[in-house]
């Protein structure tokens, strides 16, 4: 299970870190199960949203939890 965890939340990093609209070093991805926790700052409403899309598009996850933070 922690292999699995671990593997989701390389996935999610590594499309964040590709994706031009995203800062994904301010953003913290927690997995549990089938559920990611996306947590700490970004610059925009834009941003979140891609973010929480990234999370939700990759496989294996069911369920996406927004901590995130919008900090201008």
């Amino acid at each position: 299970e922690a292999v699995r965890d671990a593997s989701v939340t390389a996935k999610i990093k590594a499309k964040m870190a590709l994706d031009d609209l995203v800062k994904a070093r301010t953003i913290d991805v927690t997995t549990d199960g089938t559920s990611v926790t996306l947590s700490g700052r970004v610059h925009s409403n834009d941003e979140r949203d891609r973010a929480v899309r990234l999370a939700r598009e990759t496989e294996g996850v069911q369920q996406v939890v927004d901590r995130l933070r919008i900090e201008p």
